[in-house]
């Protein structure tokens, strides 16, 4: 969720160091508590004043990766329709849950900045030569609305990827269930992380509060989820 979270605490301040030290509070709701040692890192994160980078050569950048990983796909679902072979078969699903999740992922980080930007937020893009995240976001001088766009945004974006690929491929090859697979596997991965964070900043927690709840096993913890939506979906389709 925390795209621009950084990682470097400044040792100099008690309440930081406290905070690194894993010092966690509880959280009124149930579940995750709150890390102060990552809720000291937002608030104090500094934030670009202007973009870093021509939006014009980010969208470039993303948009040719994602044409390259759509291209790498195509190939093996070529190679698997025409061969007929059963390792090209396999090597279309296996591209073709890795390439989905890829673009859902890209789509995933730019809803979060058309969101941020939408509601008037700070969210200075960041270098092109920096990958994810795409751009930083003033946690500590956003408003709610702004954090609670930018969030939601990214959710618009993988859900989109989903869709697009839904509608847009036939569905007669496992190649393309398994594109589609990919996609809903990430989308439900980040919004299993995601909208507990949205619902805790909208019951009156800040962003940071709420992004701090996020419990530091989150990938181990919600990728299993995001697989077994994959698999589910492979099966279904």
């Amino acid at each position: 969720m925390a795209s621009s979270e950084p990682s470097i605490v400044d040792e100099s301040d008690p309440q930081q160091t406290r905070g690194s030290a894993a010092a966690v509070a509880p959280d009124p709701e149930g579940g995750a508590g709150v890390d102060s040692g990552r809720l000291a890192a937002l608030a104090n994160a500094t934030v670009a004043e202007e973009d870093e980078a021509r939006l014009s050569l980010v969208l470039l950048r993303d948009v040719a990766v994602v044409s390259a990983l759509l291209s790498l796909f195509a190939a093996a679902e070529a190679w698997a329709s025409q061969s007929g072979l059963r390792l090209a078969r396999g090597l279309s699903v296996v591209d073709g849950l890795l390439v989905g999740a890829g673009v859902a992922a890209i789509l995933h980080e730019w809803g979060r900045f058309v969101g941020a930007r939408l509601a008037g937020g700070h969210a200075p893009l960041k270098p092109v030569s920096t990958f994810v995240p795409i751009f930083d976001f003033d946690y500590a001088n956003n408003d709610a609305r702004a954090f609670d766009w930018m969030s939601l945004g990214g959710n618009v974006g993988d859900i989109s990827a989903v869709l697009l690929f839904f509608l847009a491929l036939p569905h007669e090859s496992v190649g393309a269930a398994a594109l589609v697979s990919g996609a809903f596997g990430f989308a439900v991965f980040a919004g299993a992380i995601e909208f507990p964070v949205i619902r805790k900043a909208r019951a009156g927690m800040s962003g940071i509060e709420a992004l701090a709840t996020i419990p530091r096993d989150f990938v181990q913890r919600y990728l299993r989820w995001g697989l077994a939506a994959a698999l589910a979906a492979f099966l279904i389709l």
